[in-house]
């Protein structure tokens, strides 16, 4: 009876203690991967680069050895990228905006719009192990944005009008945004680490 409930206890206590409750550990080398995706929309190309640039250095702040892979899932997948222990691939980078408010402001020949612009940036992260590329975890991360910003300028004349639109304004906007999802990304991933 001691011998069955030995053996018991054992099939018991050695899967609870083989569980790893930490995915990953804070130092450990962590790659970002690229984007897979060809981008229709400029703002969405803006948005998925400022993603990518940013996060390396957030997860560095976190405590982690963060680097640019300069590599795809696709080019890790065939053996093509760099080591690491674990990879982070940002999937599916958003960004919308609209102005939800326009002033035009106008003295003699010269003239401005400005706005109330809402920008919305989303993006999922997705966090792999090193060695198999198995699925971990994955993150749905998004931030919006409000700000009164210049959109547009115009000069002219009793015979002439000349308005320049002023879309760098909005991808700034996109950029900031962006870096806050990269921090959000980062503290996901931190969560998941070992204290």
């Amino acid at each position: 009876m001691k011998r069955l409930l030995l053996l018991g206890l054992l099939l018991v206590t050695t899967p609870v203690f083989a569980i790893n409750t930490s995915i990953l550990r804070r130092g450990e080398r962590i790659g970002v991967l690229r984007m897979n995706g060809q981008f229709d929309v400029a703002a969405e190309r803006t948005v998925a680069n400022a993603i990518e640039s940013a996060l390396p250095r957030a997860l560095r702040d976190r405590g982690f050895d963060a680097f640019d892979a300069k590599s795809t899932y696709d080019d890790v997948r065939r053996g093509d990228g760099p080591n690491a222990a674990f990879y982070v691939e940002v999937v599916g980078a958003h960004a919308r905006d609209r102005e939800a408010v326009g002033v035009g402001v106008g003295a003699e020949n010269v003239y401005a719009n400005i706005g109330v612009v809402v920008s919305r940036v989303a993006a999922e992260v997705r966090l792999y192990d090193g060695k198999t590329l198995e699925l971990l975890d994955r993150f749905e991360l998004s931030k919006k944005s409000t700000a009164v910003v210049p959109t547009a300028v115009g000069i002219g004349g009793r015979f002439f009008w000349a308005s320049l639109a002023l879309p760098f304004v909005q991808y700034g906007q996109y950029r900031n945004a962006a870096h806050d999802v990269a921090r959000q990304a980062a503290e996901a991933i931190a969560r998941t680490a070992a204290p």
